[in-house]
This record gives C-alpha cells, structure tokens and sequence, in this order.
C-alpha cells in the first residue's frame, strides 16, 4: 500500500510560463487562447534552414499552420515558393490569393474526382492547371483523364508511391508504369509532374539495442532505395516524361533532417508541425526543435479538496491517498487535445468526468494556482486546435502583440 501510494508531483511554474501567465493575467482576453511564441518559432526555422539547402527544396505543409499570415511568415523567412495542400478549401482559397496562387502547389493526398469538379467551379482555369493533383491508382488517373477531357484542361499528376507506410499508393515500379502509360497516352490532357513517396513509418522503426536516430536514418535508406526504384524504371520505359524539372517529394516533420545527407532521390522535402511542435512530434530526431505553440486558458475556479456528486460523505479520503487532488480547478473550457504543460501536476478527474466548457483538474498545493491564472496545454497536432480556436495569439519576448486569424478545412 505504501508503494503503491501516488506522490506528489506537483511544481509552480517555469519561469517561462510565469512570464506568459502574467502577461496574459494584465493584458489577455480572460478566455481558452492558441498561443504562438515567434521567438522560437524563429529558432525552429533557423534550424529548417541548416539542414534543408539547395538542391533541396522546402515545400510547406499547409493544413499544419492553417493561416494565411502565418504561411506568409514562413515563406517570407525560408524563401520557399512551394506549398502542399490536402483540402480542397484550402485549395480554393490559396488559388484565389494574389500570391500563393503563383506558388508550386502539390496535393498531399488524392482527391475524388468530385472534389476536382467543385475546386474546377470556383477557380480560374489557369490557375487550376498549374496544380500538381496526386494520383495514386491507374483507375484515379482514368478519372482524371476523362475529366480533363470534358472540361478541356491539361492536369499535371503526381504519382503517389508506397515505399514503406503501405498506405495506399502504386505499391511497386511496375505498377507505377501503369499509370505512366496513361500519361504518356494522352499528351494533350495529362503531364506527368513526379512522384510522392511518404515515409513517416520510418519514425516507428523498433530498435532493440542501438541509437534510435541511427536506426530511422537507416530505415530512410531503405525507403529512399524503394523510391529510387520507381524513377529508374520509368525513366527506362517511359524517358521522354523524365524532364528536368519533376517533383520527387518526400519527407515529413520527423525524418526532414534526413535528406540533406542523402541527396539523389528525393529534390522536394515537406513539412510543417515541426516549425512548432506539437506532442506528437516528440521524437529523438526533433530534439532540436522547440515546443512553439500553446493554448492558455484561465483558472475559473479553486476547491479545496476533492468532492464528487454522490460520493460527498468519502470525498475527504481522495486527497488523504493522493495528494494530487488536494486542490480542484475549474478551468475555461475543457477536453482539449492536448497534453498538460505547466504548472507540472495537474490532472484530470475521471470520476468527474470531462467538460468542454468547465474542465476539471486535480492538483497539490505545490502547483499554487488561484483563480484568474492560466493553465499551459502543448496541442498534440497543431491544425486541430489553431481552426477550432479560429486565431493565434502572437508571443514575441514573452509579451502579447497581435492575432493572426486562422482558417478552418
């Protein structure tokens, strides 16, 4: 019983989120906010910037930093004019903008072709051409071909490959050719534009004995070797589709870092969550990136002790076996997908239960909240939380200075 009684794990807060709870205490707006730290999100990209350099190119992942300013940021300071979408109203939205419509855009997954149809209804012809639509079977593309020819239009496809996710995707080289085929059958209605081969697999590589970052670069190796396969194939069948300028896209938040060292295959690297650093992207080979965006929401309400409905008369005994339910908050807000950062110790009750509109946590004395202060959450994807909060509140020196909107899929 001894050992088996929870300790207290309960701490103030860092000196970084004293800072924000004090800013967001004098100047917030008293309601469940994302939070983007421009500061670190600088650092983030200094790091992108070292290990992605020509002949590599930076593509940025969209639906990870769902808004317009914040893409403009990003491109502004890496320079890269080339974007991947994976919603057709993001689309929609992006070929109407004056800028990123003149952007390389590479559709991150394969489309309905009804979805094509209503993006085709709400943009200008020229600009729909230049999209590189992904394409991940012969009978996709057969889609494509017959729309194209009905809307008189030329499309550029992407052939999206499996080289190890096994998620979909021309499985090997000699089902790439098929799809090849088509293309090179219809020159007045398709274009080839490259291949997209997915590799996020490589960060669950299991190791045993050994460095994990070792063992993901070599699991990329692998990947690479499988990708490398579709281009000679079909450079051999079909040469005359081989230009100078295809997309061989690759990469991803956790294997990124990766391709700089092998250069040969892939010319085209996208990411997005590792500018700022979600939970989920906590892994070894993200070690230099740093958590970047939060949600703060405030303290509506401390409790001493523990009490649930129905069980008041043995309430008193929670907080006597764990000390963590000393104290219950009442916070703006709730059920956030997220994990809790800071004050260190708060957790939740699930005798009470979940609310999104006033969560409760548990926590010692040792975490020190009163009422009006925040509570600091890490989201664990970042669009997930930036559309559903709809704007991102601006931390530079740790001070509040501006909104950025965000928009929703």
């Amino acid at each position: 019983m001894f050992l088996a009684k929870p300790k207290d794990n309960g701490a103030g807060y860092s000196d970084y989120f004293q800072k924000l709870n004090q800013e967001l205490r004098s100047s917030g707006p008293g309601k469940p906010i994302v939070l983007l730290d421009l500061d670190r999100l600088d650092a983030n990209l200094k790091v992108l910037k070292e290990k992605i350099q020509p002949p590599l190119q930076y593509r940025v992942v969209v639906k990870s930093l769902p808004s317009l300013d914040l893409l403009r940021y990003i491109v502004r300071e890496t320079g890269s004019k080339r974007l991947m979408v994976f919603h057709s109203g993001d689309l929609i939205m992006l070929l109407g903008d004056p800028e990123f419509q003149k952007f390389d855009i590479l559709l991150g997954k394969p489309m309905p072709v009804a979805a094509l149809s209503d993006i085709y209804s709400k943009t200008k012809k020229e600009n729909f051409q230049k999209v590189q639509w992904l394409s991940d079977t012969s009978s996709r593309i057969e889609q494509y071909l017959d729309f194209a020819k009905k809307k008189d239009l030329k499309l550029r496809l992407n052939l999206e490959i499996d080289i190890g996710l096994h998620r979909g995707g021309f499985a090997d080289p000699e089902a790439s050719l098929q799809g090849l085929e088509l293309i090179h059958k219809n020159p007045d209605r398709l274009q080839f534009s490259g291949y997209m081969g997915y590799e996020p697999h490589v960060a669950s590589v299991p190791v045993i004995f050994g460095d994990k970052v070792s063992a993901m670069e070599g699991s990329l190796v692998e990947s690479l070797q499988r990708y490398s396969s579709h281009i000679e194939l079909g450079k051999r069948k079909y040469p005359e589709l081989f230009g100078s300028d295809l997309t061989f896209n690759g990469g991803g938040s956790k294997t990124y870092k990766f391709y700089q060292k092998h250069i040969g295959v892939v010319n085209d690297v996208s990411l997005g969550s590792a500018l700022v650093k979600p939970t989920d992207f906590d892994v070894d080979s993200l070690e230099e990136h740093t958590p970047a965006v939060f949600i703060a929401t405030p303290v509506l309400k401390r409790l001493e002790g523990t009490k649930i409905p129905f069980l008041e008369s043995i309430s008193f005994l929670f907080p006597l076996w764990d000390p963590n339910q000393e104290l219950t908050y009442f916070i703006y807000g709730g059920a956030y997908s997220a994990k809790k950062e800071s004050p260190k110790g708060l957790q939740d009750n699930s005798l009470f239960g979940a609310s999104t509109n006033q969560g409760i946590l548990n926590g010692s004395k040792a975490t020190r909240l009163q009422p009006d202060d925040y509570v600091f959450f890490r989201p664990t994807q970042s669009e997930k939380v930036m559309a559903e909060m709809g704007e991102i509140h601006l931390l530079r020196g740790s001070k509040l200075f501006g909104i950025w909107k965000c928009f929703i899929n």
